[in-house]
């Protein structure tokens, strides 16, 4: 059986990834802030793990726990949006400053702790839910500084990454959900979370095993230019 590791596994993309992954056949370990409060993903996942991605101490004593164990699929979902209307006039340094440590540094911090896990499994995957609005190309709206700059550097960190972990055999790929009806995406969201889940998982088999943090994939096929 094979293992997939979720973090932000408690509502939203990331509790449905663990739905869509315990059908697939997956062994589920679950990660999120508050597994106590955590109800639904109790009854999915196989273990379940309190994590903070901003916390160090999280992250090594989750990597203390787990003791080498393989992790074939590390889905690296945990993200926030931070401050809403982040525009000229209202640029915060301590949003800033949290939305980075969130959707950046925490996805490569845990990735790099869990590289023995995954060295040790079959398949050796990172999926990373990036978004569009980390693309400098693609951006013909401005505002939201602080989410767009965090998933930018997120792309670039995590490419820097993929080539240095290239030679251990481990997979990286970066993905874009689309715009999902979560808490996160709001109600206006034009896409449900299962379509969005399935598609990831759709794409990841066709892309995941040749990825190496190339290109920011669609849910839905294609590619997002940078």
């Amino acid at each position: 059986m094979k293992t997939a590791l979720i973090t932000g596994a408690n509502r939203g993309i990331g509790l449905e990834f663990v739905k869509q992954l315990k059908e697939k056949g997956y062994y589920i370990l679950g990660t999120c802030r508050h597994p106590e409060t955590a109800t639904e993903l109790q009854t999915m996942a196989d273990e379940i793990f309190q994590l903070d991605v901003t916390n160090d101490d999280d992250i090594a004593t989750l990597a203390q726990i787990l003791n080498n164990r393989p992790i074939d699929l590390l889905v690296n979902n945990a993200g926030i949006s931070g401050e809403q209307g982040v525009t000229v006039g209202n640029i915060d340094r301590a949003n800033f400053i949290n939305v980075f440590n969130i959707n950046c540094i925490g996805v490569v911090k845990l990735s790099d702790a869990l590289l023995p896990n995954l060295q040790a499994s079959v398949d050796k995957n990172i999926l990373v839910v990036s978004s569009r609005m980390g693309s400098i190309s693609d951006n013909e709206r401005g505002k939201s500084y602080a989410y767009r700059a965090s998933k930018s550097a997120l792309q670039c960190v995590m490419r820097s990454f993929a080539i240095d972990v290239n030679d251990r055999g481990i997979h990286v790929m970066l993905i874009h959900p689309g715009w999902v009806k979560t808490a996160m995406g709001g109600s206006d969201a034009s896409i449900e979370v299962q379509t969005s889940v399935a598609g990831m998982l759709q794409q990841a088999e066709k892309h995941l095993s040749k990825s190496h943090a190339d290109a920011l994939h669609r849910f839905d096929g294609g590619v997002i230019a940078w």
